[in-house]
């Protein structure tokens, strides 16, 4: 699925030019890296075990967005606003 996003990104982004396609592809690609780093999150019954798994989670900056994320969401806003 992450591979797909990363797709969809690159396709919102330089063939279709739309703003909201690019935006999730982005952000999809790296919350699926996230569940792929943490399966067991994706497993939890309850929301409480959800909860406590996510804050004991490893790579939470793939969540809310580290450092490339953001230049890669500004790269892709610029060229689609450029172009």
């Amino acid at each position: 699925m992450c591979s797909v996003s990363v797709g969809l990104a690159i396709l919102h982004t330089f063939i279709d030019q739309d703003y909201l396609g690019a935006m999730v592809g982005i952000s999809s690609a790296s919350v699926f890296y996230f569940f792929y780093r943490n399966p067991e999150i994706l497993m939890a019954k309850t929301w409480e075990e959800f909860g406590e798994l996510a804050d004991n989670s490893r790579d939470q900056k793939y969540v809310w967005g580290f450092p490339a994320y953001h230049a890669v969401m500004l790269a892709a806003i610029l060229y689609i606003w450029l172009v």
